[in-house]
């Protein structure tokens, strides 16, 4: 392993802890500045009929661990968090580490789902927008990508509910199993992404479709349709990954409302209900593990261009 390369994993290792850091503190600090005391939202939803003194307030509290000042509960904290114990839930009482994990399934589940659908249509889309890019229809096209990023991916949650679950009956709206439990939450994830990375690998492979390789692949006789499939797509793929993957970290983020649309009780379903119920010790940990989710695929996009920048240096260096 060259120096080089250790210096970049340190880097990689040091800015996932820092981040990691920032986050969990930032979300400490969030939860205890809330005008809303945690023990209190549990005391008023597990015990409305009663009236609780300042007394068995503070009792309540230290039970909780919320008594202690918030470096100190930090610190608690993360000591727990390094053996995996994060707890238990406020309001099931259920372990969080359990219901995280859960949680997790669901939405990688959904992701996984949806970057099938992306690859596939972004490469059938791109294509479609590099030919028809002098047509009437290539505008059209593009149109539609400018809408399908504008639009936010819970409207076509909601849209897709209306028309196919509730006026045409072809879907419940909840109780369905198999893939249909995450279709429609990967499809409506997807579009955002399509839209966005269809004009980007026309783009590319316009450009692709001007270098050298396809000059003379030209020369040699071989069509316009061959040269697309055989050097220009693959090269304009392989330059989109990196941002690819780093758009999959954040549709594990975006998931949140299509999952609380649809009633499946991925990561973002879980995070939502937690800070609407004031459960602290799933809210720190469903941060934790969406943030550290959003990191790595950031560092495996990192990883992917730095072997890209590697390999396109490399083949310039052989041509000199």
């Amino acid at each position: 392993m060259s120096k080089a390369t250790r210096r970049f994993i340190v880097n990689k290792i040091l800015e996932m802890l820092i981040t990691l850091v920032v986050v969990t503190l930032i979300s400490f600090l969030l939860v205890r500045l809330s005008p809303i005391d945690p023990a209190e939202a549990y005391a008023r939803r597990s015990f409305a009929a009663f009236s609780f003194t300042d007394e068995q307030m503070e009792a309540l509290r230290e039970d909780m661990g919320l008594n202690e000042p918030l470096p100190v509960q930090y610190v608690t904290w993360v000591r727990d968090a390094l053996h995996l114990d994060f707890g238990e839930s406020f309001v099931s009482g259920q372990p969080v580490f359990e219901k995280v994990t859960t949680a997790i399934g669901i939405t990688v589940t959904i992701v996984l789902i949806s970057a099938v659908i992306q690859a596939v249509f972004i490469l059938l889309f791109g294509c479609l927008c590099y030919l028809t890019r002098k047509r009437m229809i290539g505008h059209a096209l593009i149109f539609l990508c400018i809408a399908g990023v504008s639009i936010p991916s819970f409207f076509f949650a909601s849209t897709y509910l209306d028309i196919f679950a509730v006026k045409l009956g072809l879907t419940s709206v909840v109780g369905n199993t198999g893939l249909m439990r995450y279709l429609p939450a990967a499809v409506c994830i997807a579009i955002g992404c399509i839209a966005l990375f269809s004009p980007m690998l026309a783009n590319n492979i316009e450009k692709e479709m001007e270098q050298d390789s396809a000059f003379y692949a030209r020369c040699r006789g071989l069509s316009e349709g061959k040269i697309l499939l055989r050097y220009a797509l693959p090269s304009a793929v392989v330059t989109l990954l990196p941002s690819f993957c780093q758009m999959l970290g954040l549709c594990m983020a975006g998931s949140a409302i299509v999952e609380r649309v649809f009633s499946l009780p991925g990561l973002g379903y879980l995070i939502i209900d937690s800070v609407l119920y004031r459960d602290s010790p799933v809210i720190h940990a469903t941060i934790l593990f969406l943030a550290f989710s959003l990191v790595m695929f950031n560092i495996l996009s990192d990883v992917l261009r730095r072997i890209l920048q590697r390999d396109t240096s490399s083949r310039e260096g052989a041509r000199l």
